[in-house]
């Protein structure tokens, strides 16, 4: 957490101010402090980037009420300031039973879990559910001396295939559990479902799913590993950091010095190159998207128009189950910098650096709810929470190989006139596997390697819809005999038992099937223009064909119904 006192900014936040009063003394012994004030917004972008500004509520006069948390890093500097502010007592109305075990925890779903139930819940999961179900750590020990765990789930958990990643968090700040609880319960949902919801298992079977229930053990369980309340947990880590102010700053320098957790979250992520993410906070109602560095009017996302409907959607199928529900800012929807300015942030972090497309939703106005109305919160998200995650199949996506030998490339897929600031994506070793969430139009999209000449495509969008375009590239030293290779067209495809495979010039010697995998499934010589193959042996789902010519080799994806 970057935390500069600057002498001007005093100044300029002092002369902010609509009032002038002898503002409270900090406890210095209180691991953090929550205060209330009222300033113009110039002030607060002078403040925000110093402080953990928590939560801000527009005035009809143009002013802002603010609320900060303040550490012990911070009284001296704080108080500096010379602003007039109120101390927020720690809230003690929330009556949080917690549940020990985790059949008290599933029981109702009405009780935090203490830390031993969320270690036992974990690992219920795991032992229950062995095939859908693998529990793996982010970080083995933190400094407080708990675990980052983290649940994948998929129908086959040794094997992604082509599928996109996506990723859930929660509770970066220690003190906002409402969060925790959702995903926790959104894992056993997605589990004890999966033979009897037709929405659980197409996510389950297409989507690698990754579900961290929380990001910050050391905050949530600060004083007790039993209890969760406004008095117990912080928003900091052990050491004091605001991890959602500790990330790299877009333009700066990635340094070493992370907190442990935001440094295990980076290579986590770098590692499995998520395609779609959201973490979950609390003290708010609200969808937050990209970017929280600039404001829309400074730099609004290329992406932007797509965000606002994402967001919309998560924000009005809540709006389904509860009107009054996630209502703050624009009826639950903003853009970050447009509700307050922060850098350093988890959402810019990931989309920026890692071409993954994160959000931040804000899902309780209180930070800690009384535990009987959790219950409430999931019935409020549930539909929105397997929604988002079904978007990461939406837009564009496909695999990119060598026209040649037919291998997978790691290209960069680019859209022309649109991308900007790091939004592009790029093609995934070793399945060779793209995924471009994008809005309806229609887009130019370029495809380009090292080694491989560039290739530029016109596809059409569809929200809620994905187009499937597989792209072979040319490499730069082929001979021009081999980039006239027969075109070949397969019909229908999707398919249901039967596939025909169909050359526009050159006979067909040989037809083969694999599996994502690299498995051979099928292989039948043909010496004809066309062939009839029979998949009514093959389970649904997506297979390599492989086209031999006496000229060379095409491929091509089917999709089993």
């Amino acid at each position: 957490m970057r935390k500069i006192f600057l002498p001007l900014l005093c100044l300029l936040t002092m002369a902010a101010f609509a009032q002038s009063r002898k503002s409270p003394t900090f406890n210095r012994s209180a691991l953090q402090t929550y205060v209330q004030t009222t300033m113009t917004r110039k002030a607060l972008r002078d403040i925000s980037p110093n402080f953990s500004v928590d939560k801000v509520t527009s005035n009809p006069d143009g002013t802002v009420d603010v609320r900060i948390c303040v550490g012990p890093r911070d009284y001296d500097a704080f108080e500096q300031l010379g602003i007039p502010f109120t101390i927020l007592e720690p809230d003690d109305k929330a009556v949080t039973a917690m549940a020990d075990t985790y059949e008290q925890l599933v029981a109702n779903w009405n009780r935090y879990p203490t830390y031993n139930a969320y270690k036992e819940a974990m690992s219920t999961f795991e032992s229950e559910f062995p095939q859908l179900c693998d529990i793996d750590t982010i970080l083995a020990h933190t400094p407080g001396n708990h675990t980052l765990f983290v649940a994948h789930i998929s129908n086959d958990l040794h094997n992604r295939g082509g599928k996109p990643a996506f990723f859930y968090t929660a509770t970066m700040h220690g003190d906002e559990p409402v969060g925790y609880y959702l995903m926790l319960r959104l894992i056993h949902y997605l589990l004890n479902n999966y033979d009897t919801d037709a929405q659980v298992r197409q996510l389950v079977d297409n989507v690698d799913i990754w579900i961290c229930p929380l990001e910050n053990p050391d905050g949530t369980y600060r004083s007790s590993n039993t209890q969760i309340n406004s008095w117990y947990s912080t928003r900091y880590n052990y050491n004091g950091d605001d991890m959602n102010r500790s990330y790299p700053i877009i333009g700066q320098p990635v340094a070493k010095n992370y907190p442990p957790e935001v440094q295990a979250m980076m290579d986590f992520g770098a590692e499995r190159h998520f395609t779609l993410s959201a973490n979950f906070h609390g003290g708010a109602e609200v969808v937050n998207y990209p970017w929280d560095t600039w404001t829309t009017i400074q730099r609004a996302h290329a992406d932007q128009s797509w965000w606002d409907y994402i967001a919309r959607c998560y924000a009005d199928t809540c709006h389904a189950v509860n009107a009054s529900y996630m209502m703050d800012e624009n009826n639950g929807v903003t853009e970050g910098g447009d509700w307050y300015v922060i850098t350093g942030s988890r959402q810019d972090y990931f989309n920026y650096y890692l071409g993954c497309r994160e959000m931040t939703v804000e899902v309780s106005s209180d930070k800690v709810v009384n535990s009987n109305l959790l219950p409430t919160f999931w019935n409020r998200n549930r539909q929105s929470l397997l929604n988002y995650i079904g978007e990461s199949l939406n837009g564009f996506r496909g695999i990119v190989t060598d026209s040649v030998t037919n291998q997978p490339i790691a290209a960069r897929v680019f859209v022309e006139n649109h991308d900007a600031d790091n939004s592009h994506t790029y093609s995934r070793l070793p399945y060779g596997d793209y995924h471009r969430p994008i809005r309806r139009g229609t887009w130019q999209v370029t495809f380009s390697a090292e080694g491989y000449f560039p290739k530029t495509l016109t596809l059409t969008a569809t929200d809620g819809q994905c187009l499937v375009q597989d792209v072979q590239l040319v490499p730069t030293n082929i001979s021009v005999a081999d980039r006239n290779l027969p075109k070949v067209s397969v019909y229908p495809n999707p398919a249901s038992n039967e596939v025909r495979v169909t050359s526009d010039q050159e006979e067909i010697v040989l037809v083969e099937l694999y599996d994502l995998a690299g498995r051979r499934l099928v292989r039948q010589t043909v010496g004809e223009l066309s062939a009839s193959l029979d998949l009514s042996s093959c389970a649904s789902g997506v297979y390599n064909l492989t086209v031999t010519f006496a000229s060379g080799k095409v491929s091509k994806r089917v999709v089993k119904q």
